[in-house]
């Protein structure tokens, strides 16, 4: 890891540590006072979380302590100036009444999801509360013997395909979304492959209903229906649904409590802060966002990838603001033109995965394999390994490289150049995961 900047260097407060704000503080502690703050202490590789529902060891390593220096505090507000052009934070409040003093702030709250996808705790935690949430979790699912998902994108889809991927035929599981497909979110191929492998598997996939009556199951959590019994869950289309268990995953909500009391007028109306091209909070001159809580206008899926994404936009225009340069806008400042590439990898167990690059969509132990690298290189940044962060960082910048060029449009022939090779690589992967 780089050293830290000297003690007079700017200072620059990073709220939220999950995957921009640990990307945003590590690219600039070179050259600044850099003070990263986290509600709970814990980070933890959310794309992979849902593994520790049926297989609770694998927390060890999915769930990690923040690195030494990271402050465990809640960010509440911010102490604004008003300036020419517009409002300039001078410190970011905490939760026990205490200020941080800042000269630039970086807001990287992330988002929300039901329990236990994401820990419920909204305070200080640590790594051992986290996994007993989670272990938690496991117990409510082993003793369960049906199973209600709801939802039919990625969290949904990924949650039923562990669930059945385990257990078999030993837990009844059925899935229901308002979509006419599973993962509408991606091309149609996608959610045809999903839906292939989890009927396949013996999931009930019932497309284009909703759930009408929850039959007492809570809408934020999943525990076990009370006194042994099922809860009866009715959809819109007239169907019952008994469930031992019932897990919402109807998508999750952007958090951004500290820009809400003071930055109001940024807020969006799904909770979001509106940022300007440059990753800047609208109305502020020294205050960025990045990740899940930032609407960054440009279209792009939230994932941790957009993260790491934004993350970089958000640290190089910190950099620009101080040397006095023009700020940079996204996502041109990280890939060289004005789109992101769409990268995107659903699991489907331990075996299978379906994984969206740009306009290909392919589905096999090749993803599988791609998903499983990606956790490996990031969980090991996120442990401090070292030389992990210099790898993960070039391999960021040749898959943006690869997505500016590769799988971008049709030839004359109405056919993707590459589709073929990716096929017989999905086909025949170098290794297969454990």
């Amino acid at each position: 890891m780089p050293a830290r900047a000297s003690a007079k260097a700017p200072k620059v407060v990073v709220i939220g540590g999950q995957f921009a704000g640990r990307k945003a503080a590590r690219l600039l502690q070179r050259d600044f006072d850099v003070t990263l703050v986290d509600a709970k202490g814990v980070w933890e590789y959310t794309p992979g979380i849902l593994r520790c529902l049926v297989e609770p060891g694998t927390s060890r390593h999915m769930v990690l302590a923040q690195p030494p220096g990271t402050l465990t505090a809640c960010a509440t507000g911010f102490e604004i100036e008003e300036v020419d052009d517009g409002g300039e934070v001078t410190g970011v409040e905490l939760s026990d009444g205490s200020k941080l003093p800042a000269d630039f702030v970086i807001l990287a709250t992330g988002s929300s999801y039901a329990s236990p996808v994401k820990t419920s705790q909204l305070e200080a935690s640590s790594v051992e509360k986290r996994r007993e949430e989670l272990a938690r979790g496991n117990a409510t699912l082993e003793a369960a013997s049906s199973v209600l998902v709801v939802g039919g994108g990625t969290v949904g889809v990924e949650l039923a395909a562990e669930i059945v991927g385990k257990y078999r035929a030993a837990k009844k599981v059925t899935l229901v979304t308002p979509a006419d497909r599973l993962l509408e979110r991606m091309p149609e191929q996608a959610g045809k492959l999903a839906l292939k492998w989890l009927k396949s598997n013996g999931v009930r996939v019932i497309l284009k209903d909703r759930v009408s009556d929850w039959g007492g199951a809570p809408v934020d959590d999943s525990v076990l229906a009370p006194g042994g019994g099922a809860y009866v869950v009715k959809t819109a289309g007239g169907k019952t649904i008994e469930a031992d268990v019932v897990y919402p995953c109807v998508g999750g909500a952007p958090a951004a409590a500290p820009a809400k009391k003071s930055i109001g007028s940024a807020m969006g109306i799904k909770g979001d802060v509106h940022v300007d091209s440059a990753m800047r909070i609208t109305g502020m001159t020294n205050v960025f966002a990045a990740g899940d809580c930032a609407d960054t206008h440009v279209g792009e899926e939230r994932t941790a990838f957009t993260a790491d994404l934004n993350a970089i936009a958000a640290a190089a225009n910190v950099k620009n603001l101080r040397r006095g340069r023009s700020l940079q806008a996204y996502p041109n400042v990280v890939t060289g033109w004005s789109r992101v590439p769409v990268i995107a990898v659903v699991s489907l167990y331990k075996w299978y995965a379906v994984m969206q690059f740009n306009r290909v969509v392919i589905g096999g132990k090749f993803p599988a394999v791609v998903k499983w690298f990606l956790e490996t290189m990031q969980i090991a940044v996120a442990r401090g390994t070292w030389g992990a962060a210099f790898v993960w960082d070039a391999i960021e910048k040749v898959t943006v490289a690869l997505g500016r060029f590769l799988f971008t449009k049709e030839d004359e022939s109405g056919s993707v150049p590459g589709l073929e090779l990716m096929k017989s690589i999905s086909k025949n992967p170098p290794v297969a995961p454990a």
